[in-house]
């Protein structure tokens, strides 16, 4: 099989140790080599099908996991990397591997990015821009729509939904999950909620579209963020209180503001 890398891939290599490394190289190695139906059939790597065409598979001793997809293209089969788990013991550090770091990737940081930055661009500004100010624009507004508001729809209540409740759904719970732990998984890469100085924050754990979930540095649940439109997520705090919202800026940064308007950070 031909073996392809997606961009996330390729940016979590750096996380992993000199013997992860060279295990991943002998993983790559035995896939070119091998077709489609007798490596997804090996017992090599623990290869394990999550959903639909999505594979992961053991590449070392510590929990590592490579997950990946198959296919053919024009009759030539292929097999494409797409994310990297390297577990280790908890770390004591805040400060985690960031995918998208805006602290060393300047197109991430709004203060050298001027697209990115509500200051310099009015257009993802809610103080010059109504139609994402939800309190000017009804329909993002959680009090004045039940549909985002988790103490009027059930469905976004974590403490009615358990399906969003990590204290009740081990599979998006960090702490017993550890491919969501950035203290546990060296390579998980984000997002995470940054300050207006690029001090990690907190980071987030997707539940489905409509619904990501924040967790503090220590793994605690601080908070939900629903989507009220292609443009706008609203926070809410632990007691579903509205407690923010957010902007979209481009496909990867989410630009953070309090009920006031006044811009507070960045998702990334």
């Amino acid at each position: 099989m031909k073996v392809l890398v997606s961009p996330d891939f390729s940016q979590k290599l750096a996380t992993l140790s000199k013997d992860a490394l060279g295990k991943l190289s002998a993983f790559v190695s035995e896939a070119e080599n091998t077709d489609m139906t007798a490596f997804i059939s090996s017992e090599n790597y623990n290869i394990a099908i999550l959903e639909e065409d999505v594979y992961s598979a053991k590449f070392d001793t510590d929990a590592g996991r490579i997950f990946f997809t198959i296919g053919t293209d024009w009759g030539d089969e292929f097999l494409l990397l797409l994310d990297v788990a390297s577990m280790s013991q908890p770390a004591k550090a805040t400060t985690f591997f960031a995918s998208n770091n805006p602290r060393t990737n300047n197109a991430y940081n709004p203060k050298l990015n001027p697209t990115i930055n509500p200051r310099l661009n009015s257009l993802i500004n809610p103080k010059t821009n109504s139609s994402i100010n939800p309190k000017l624009n009804s329909t993002l507004n959680p009090k004045l729509n039940s549909a985002i508001n988790p103490k009027l729809n059930s469905a976004l209540n974590y403490k009615l939904n358990s399906a969003i409740n990590p204290r009740l759904n081990s599979a998006i719970n960090p702490r017993l999950n550890s491919s969501l732990n950035p203290r546990i998984n060296k390579s998980y890469g984000g997002p995470y909620l940054y300050d207006v100085e690029l001090r990690q924050l907190a980071y987030v754990v997707r539940v489905s579209d409509k619904v990501d979930i924040l967790f503090e540095a220590a793994g605690d649940f601080c908070g939900l963020i629903i989507s009220a439109s292609d443009n706008v997520k609203i926070e809410f705090d632990k007691e579903n209180s509205w407690a923010g919202f957010y902007v979209k800026a481009n496909e990867k940064v989410w630009l953070r503001f309090s009920l006031n308007n006044e811009w507070e950070g960045l998702l990334v």
